[in-house]
């Protein structure tokens, strides 16, 4: 036995929770840096890239008291024609290795940068060849990291833990990448007796030791990553609930409260089963239907999405929601590296959106993504995946990388898109596996028949948001054509935009493809008074517009468009209208009417004014003819229109 003692400085800044946080226009901004970031070096040794770990035995025994750990990992695992000089494992070098047996054989060892060396086999077996190995080890994770705590609740001892992103390696050796999954996995933990441990997979045994001790014996047979693997102990109070699945079997939700927040937990817990079935209804069943899905509270703000069991440091539904839809996009679809995070983080923000949908209707799945926007600079796929405060960026990984999905949404339309998503978790070749961003890519053009290159060039790889300029005149031939000006300096944007047309008897809408710097669009004859074009209408498309026709923007959710209409010569009593949308509800407004340098000339009070058209009528008799304009006062906001006056 060999073990070398070096210094070495190995730094891992964790976020605080798991939560929910120029230059000239060219086509797409980062397009040779695209091709450059996914070539990028993988994370994992030389050594590490050729094997592949099948198993993991993890068996420890915890010495709270004394805050200290001891036992051994067994992994069983394979190498291919291309073999290592070492089989290596990420292991912390605060932690001391014991021993190593290869095989059965006592085996000589390395234990240096965080790395655990064991020499593979001398002989070289061409085809290559399957080892096994159990590594005996001890020590106290250091209490800097926060990847394995001991903790206290309510003056109780608790233990938890939290890996993400790298932070497995510092309790137990494995191969700590998110890129190779074990397919299957037994955790073996013993605690003190008046301890409860909760774990990945199903309890399959729970022995009392007789010393004191009791012994946890948990099983997990689907694939799984090492971050995900999760071990929390307390006094818990355990309770559940039953989810029926699509095809009408029973799968148990276990929740492992604290005893003195079940009463402040349990209406949001027991929204849990409604989840699951609104996520498996739209993106196929629940990933783990042959073990379980829980809760286990712990020590840290937010969530952590262990596999089948989420550790949970609130009771909020979105935040239920969040870890809850990382099962099927986290867990059961992996990012093949932190580079795309967004498939993990992005994913499960979409999933609150979508429980607002299934729970509260369409306009608060709406609302969300108007309160959970981001227009700052930066890209989601992560340039630096050393870095944890880039990987967990609350707006790029999680808000902005949601508004890619609801984008994507509005680019294929609900059949498709929910389609989409079903095929992505059910992929022969992704499910229980790493995935990246090519590989949702591909999945989206295979199911929807579109050419999406440009959308993730842009949206992933590219960096900000399109900024759009609208204006409309209708020609002599009573044609209306409108025109879109992208304004922004830092990328152009390949989207299809929504346009909805106003009419004195109608609302028209029609898609148009947008990708240049100025697009006119003549969307024909228009045979009745036309009052407004609204782009993208419905909020498909994260942006700014500025309406240079006609301002009707509202800050916020709600949003009232002004018509002026243009005075009839014969009839001095013309009409001003404005639209109020049914969430507005009763407002108070007054209409004033300046001259071109700002005087006020006219004033009209509406009075109390019901959602939809309302006409207020100007007696403009009195008036000359010249430019004027026309202000609608609404509590803070202020509509102004530019008319011209002609008698």
């Amino acid at each position: 036995m060999i073990r070398s003692i070096f210094l070495v400085i190995f730094s891992i800044v964790y976020l605080n929770g798991q939560t929910t946080t120029d230059k000239p226009v060219e086509t797409c901004g980062h397009n040779q840096s695209a091709s450059r970031w996914l070539s990028t070096e993988s994370s994992l040794t030389e050594n590490q890239e050729l094997i592949d770990i099948t198993y993991y035995r993890l068996s420890l025994d915890v010495d709270i008291e004394n805050q200290n750990i001891s036992g051994s990992v067994l992994a069983n695992g394979h190498v291919g024609f291309s073999q290592p000089d070492f089989i290596e494992f990420d292991f912390s070098d605060e932690m001391y290795v014991d021993s190593i047996h290869f095989e059965g054989e006592t085996w000589d060892f390395y234990h240096v940068n965080n790395l655990l060396k064991i020499p593979a086999p001398e002989i070289i077996i061409p085809e290559g060849y399957e080892f096994s190995i159990e590594i005996f080890y001890h020590g106290s994770p250091s209490v800097d990291y926060i990847s394995f705590n001991f903790d206290t609740h309510a003056g109780e001892n608790h233990i938890w833990t939290l890996s993400e992103p790298y932070g497995a390696r510092r309790w137990w050796p494995c191969k700590d990448d998110p890129s190779d999954k074990a397919d299957s996995m037994d955790i073996i933990i013993t605690v003190p007796a008046d301890q409860i441990v909760a774990s990945n997979g199903l309890l399959v045994n729970e022995i009392e030791l007789g010393d004191g001790r009791k012994q946890y014996h948990w099983e997990e047979r689907y694939p799984i990553c090492t971050y995900l693997v999760s071990v929390t102990s307390y006094p818990y109070l355990v309770w559940g609930d039953t989810y029926v699945s699509m095809d009408g079997d029973t799968m148990p939700i276990v929740f492992y409260n604290y005893p003195d927040q079940v009463a402040i937990a349990d209406d949001n817990y027991l929204l849990t089963k409604d989840m699951i079935g609104a996520f498996a209804q739209r993106f196929g069943e629940y990933p783990f239907i042959n073990e379980k899905y829980g809760h286990a509270d712990f020590g840290r703000g937010g969530g952590m999405e262990h596999q089948t069991l989420s550790s949970m440091g609130g009771h909020s539904q979105w935040l239920i929601a969040h870890e809850l839809g990382h099962q099927w996009w986290g867990d059961l679809l992996t990012c093949a590296s932190f580079h795309h995070i967004w498939l993990n983080e992005g994913f499960a923000r979409y999933c609150e959106a979508i429980w607002e949908e299934s729970h509260n209707g369409v306009d608060a799945y709406k609302s969300y993504w108007e309160s959970h926007t981001f227009y700052g600079p930066g890209t989601i796929y992560v340039e630096d995946p050393s870095s944890v405060g880039q990987i967990f960026n609350g707006n790029l990984s999680y808000n902005k990388a949601g508004w890619v999905v609801h984008m994507l949404r509005g680019v294929m339309g609900d059949n498709l898109f929910f389609e989409t998503m079903k095929s992505y978790a059910s992929n022969d070749s992704l499910a229980y596996n790493a995935v990246t961003t090519e590989n949702f890519q591909a999945v989206c053009e295979d199911v929807s028949g579109l050419d999406l290159n440009a959308f993730f060039q842009q949206w992933i790889y590219g960096e900000r948001y399109p900024q759009y300029s609208v204006s409309w005149e209708i020609l002599d031939s009573d044609e209306l054509i409108v025109t879109i000006n992208q304004t922004q300096s830092w990328q152009l944007f390949h989207m299809p935009i929504d346009l909805q047309i106003l009419t004195g008897l109608d609302t028209l809408n029609v898609t148009v493809e947008n990708q240049n710097q100025t697009q006119e669009y003549n969307l024909g004859i228009v045979s009745q008074p036309l009052f407004n074009v609204i782009l993208d209408p419905d909020d498909w498309i994260l942006k700014s517009v500025e309406y240079l026709t006609l301002s009707n923007q509202v800050p916020g959710p709600d949003q009232i468009t002004l018509f002026p209409a243009f005075p009839n010569p014969f009839n001095p009593e013309t009409s001003i209208s404005f639209f109020i949308p049914e969430k507005v509800g009763e407002i108070k407004s007054i209409i004033q009417i300046y001259d071109i340098k700002g005087r006020l000339v006219d004033e009209i009070h509406s009075g109390r004014s019901l959602p939809g058209m309302n006409h207020i009528n100007w007696n403009a008799s009195g008036m000359a003819s010249g430019t004027y304009f026309v202000q609608l006062n609404v509590e803070e906001h202020h509509f102004k229109q530019k008319i011209q006056l002609v008698k």
